[in-house]
Parts: structure tokens; sequence; C-alpha cells
């Protein structure tokens, strides 16, 4: 194997497994683990998308694990109008961006590469192709629903929660292999 593989490898097997007594580094941040492994960030993010993509598995599976958990810290901005994803995953990231410009949805990700502002419907209608359509039409009426509170700390309050239940379901539907992603991502057991 090359290095560059075998350093992918080993970012891979530090993400499910972990080192000195951390756990998996999965849900850590990219900053994070930086520190713990005293190595540049860019680097950091360079092996992580190279590990998913050679290691990962079928990358379908973990993208979709993976904008999962970061729907499930979602956030509203306060006229309730754009969804933002922080995701600093850049197999996710990118794989977004690739399914909205396929339904020919606008994102903004400014001057922040790790948030992407995305409309509600334009969100809604990649993931209506992605997961169990009956979850969805729920999210989507609890957004409607939410969208129209006037208190914007409560609207945004309400949509986590919402988003949560909704990544929660849908990562249960999709599968075994995606339930896996979003705990390792979120740091659950």
């Amino acid at each position: 194997m090359p290095k560059s593989d075998i350093d992918a490898l080993v970012m891979a097997l530090l993400d499910r497994y972990g080192h000195d007594n951390f756990g998996p580094m999965a849900s850590l941040s990219n900053q994070n683990v930086s520190e713990l492994l005293h190595t540049p960030v860019a680097k950091i993010k360079k092996l992580r998308y190279e590990a998913a993509l050679k290691f990962g598995g079928k990358v379908e599976d973990q993208a979709k694990g993976r904008l999962l958990a970061a729907l499930h810290l979602a956030t509203l901005e306060p006229q309730g109008e754009k969804i933002c994803l922080i995701i600093e995953d850049v197999l996710a990231k990118n794989w977004l961006q690739g399914k909205l410009k396929e339904h020919q949805q606008i994102f903004d990700h400014s001057f922040n590469t790790e948030i992407i502002k995305v409309s509600a419907t334009g969100l809604f209608s990649v993931l209506e192709t992605l997961f169990d359509k009956k979850q969805l039409q729920t999210f989507q009426k609890g957004y409607m629903e939410i969208k129209d509170t006037d208190d914007s700390n409560q609207k945004i309050k309400l949509f986590k929660a919402l988003a949560r239940k909704f990544g929660e379901g849908a990562a249960a539907s999709a599968g075994g292999h995606v339930v896996a992603v979003v705990k390792a991502h979120l740091g659950l057991p």
C-alpha cells in the first residue's frame, strides 16, 4: 500500500476505535483531533476524507449517516427560511452539495466553508430522495408549524428538537450501517 493509503487507514481506525483511552475519534472535531495527534487541521481533514472514501464502506451510506449527524445538530435562521448545517466533514459536505446541485437547489456556504445554508424546500427535495417519505412528511409538517412561531429563540429550539427526531428516525429506517455512522459521529453508544 502507498503511504497515503496507510495514513488514511490509520485515521479510519482512530476514528473507529480511538487512541490512548480517548475512545473513537469520529465524534471529535478536526481541531480536537489535530490537537490530540499534533497534526495540522488541514491534514486531518484530508485524512478523514480519504479514510471515508477508501475504508468507510459504501460512500452513500457514509454520506447519509454523516448528513443525519449534521441534521441532528442543525439550526434554523431566525427568519425560518433557511436551514443551517455545520458540516466539517468533507465527504458529507461535498456529497450534500452534489445532491443539492442535482436537484437544482441553491445553497450558500459564504465565508465559512463548514456552514451550509439551504432553503428548507431545497433540503426537503433532496431528503425525499434519500429517506423514508412518511418521516420526512412529519418533518416537513413540523417545520411548517415552527416556521410561523413569532419568537425566534423558540423557533430555533423547536426546530433543533424536530431535526434531531427526524435524524434518529431516518437513520433507523435507513439501516444498520447508516445508524453506526450517525452514532459514531455523534459519540453515541
